[in-house]
């Protein structure tokens, strides 16, 4: 049996039965089929096209973890507007790929020779033939490159893999060395950073930032990604965006097909854009819980745009450090989840109790105890149709938010 055919027998089946399988086909390529099965099972969901596609080659598994998804790829290619990109930390070239989509050349940089020969022939089977690949590291290339372009892209990642990195300049390449030899090559520079660095200190670091966008899917922050012009810019514009895909949103997969139909095309993406300024000035105004709920999405909560949130869709804050809003009247187009309050109670178990409710979904916002503590105390089980907000109140007094979730078809945004 040759790799391929033990592929397609095997492709439904988990990693660690397939490993079981291998370690009795001595004569096959155990690594490079595990590969293969582990990509393919991942892009049927991250990576569409890819999939799609018959003999594409996939990298190891913390290569393809690393690399960005098609929502998130495809998102980017269209920030900047310009004929010809350099990606310097061409990886897998998921981002190469969709960039080549919207410019004219796109040069792909990465010097792991394995991970080069991958991509390069995935590139010729995709038929990207306006991408340029070169096997050199960022910094080689910085040194010997001649060529001039609109925009360079950059991805840095840890030092060490098994370490959690806080700032750029633990990355590599070190774009906070690099940025004065990468705007000799190209007039604006687009960073892509993971979610778990703040965003305040790697503007900070990078100096000359212009703008950033924090890029969610489903509610799922996935990157931060930061436009650096060679100019002072006096007023950075945060851009929030969850990407809310048709075929894998929490509420069309729900749906039935009747309101399938109805969602189809009209579902989008949750936006909301402010500058640091604008949040700082903005004086929001407390209410007790009033007829609505709402909790922002992924993005809005890591950018910190939690008083602009009062500001864009005129709610109410339930307290300084609560980040949950409410209204009398619906916001149908709320940027995160909304909810129907059915009822508003002091913590309590006794009043709880009297509630009748043995099964919801928990969260917990600015509250003292933790949600495994809070099922417990109210002899709760997960699941159903209601969902449970622990929280403080502005004359910080814990309660209990019981709601129904709401599922607003939300109108087109142009956000790009």
């Amino acid at each position: 049996m040759n790799e391929q055919k033990f592929i397609q027998e095997n492709l439904a089946k988990p990693l660690p039965e397939i490993a079981l399988l291998l370690s009795k086909q001595t004569e096959l390529d155990k690594e490079f089929i595990l590969n293969q099965i582990n990509g393919l099972q991942k892009a049927k969901t991250k990576l569409p096209e890819f999939y799609k596609t018959s003999n594409l080659i996939y990298p190891s598994k913390l290569s393809l973890e690393q690399s960005s998804s098609e929502e998130t790829a495809l998102f980017k290619s269209k920030l900047v507007k310009g004929n010809s990109l350099v990606d310097l930390t061409g990886g897998f070239g998921i981002d190469s790929f969709y960039f080549s989509k919207q410019y004219k050349h796109v040069c792909y940089i990465e010097p792991q020779q394995q991970l080069f020969n991958t991509a390069s022939n995935n590139f010729n089977l995709l038929g990207a033939n306006n991408i340029k690949t070169v096997n050199q590291t960022a910094e080689d290339f910085l040194k010997t490159n001649s060529q001039q372009f609109d925009i360079a892209y950059i991805d840095p990642s840890r030092r060490n893999e098994n370490q959690k990195v806080f700032m750029l300049g633990d990355c590599l390449p070190n774009i906070v060395e690099l940025q004065e030899a990468i705007f000799k090559i190209a007039p604006k520079i687009l960073v892509k950073t993971s979610p778990i660095l703040d965003l305040k200190q790697s503007i900070k670091e990078l100096k000359t930032v212009s703008e950033v966008w924090v890029v969610s899917v489903n509610n799922d922050c996935k990157e931060v990604l930061y436009l650096l012009e060679n100019k002072l810019t006096p007023e950075i514009k945060i851009n929030t965006i969850n990407l809310i895909p048709l075929s894998r949103g929490e509420d069309f997969v729900s749906a039935t097909k009747e309101q399938s139909n109805k969602i189809r095309g009209v579902l989008t993406n949750q936006y909301l854009s402010f500058t640091f300024n604008e949040e700082e000035n903005c004086t929001p105004d407390y209410s007790e819980p009033l007829q609505y709920l709402y909790e922002p999405n992924t993005s809005i909560l890591k950018a910190g745009g939690f008083k602009s949130v009062c500001n864009n869709f005129n709610v109410k804050k339930l307290a300084p450090n609560t980040h949950l809003y409410t209204s009398a009247t619906a916001i149908e187009n709320f940027t995160g989840r909304s909810f129907k309050i059915t009822e508003v109670i002091v913590y309590n178990a006794a009043n709880f109790k009297k509630l009748g409710i043995k099964k919801a979904n928990v969260s917990c916002r600015n509250f003292k105890e933790t949600v495994a503590q809070i099922k417990k105390k109210l002899n709760l089980k997960d699941g159903g149709d209601t969902y449970l907000f622990a929280t403080t109140d502005n004359n910080n007094k814990p309660i209990l938010v019981v709601a129904n979730k709401l599922d607003f078809i939300l109108k087109k945004t142009n956000f790009v």
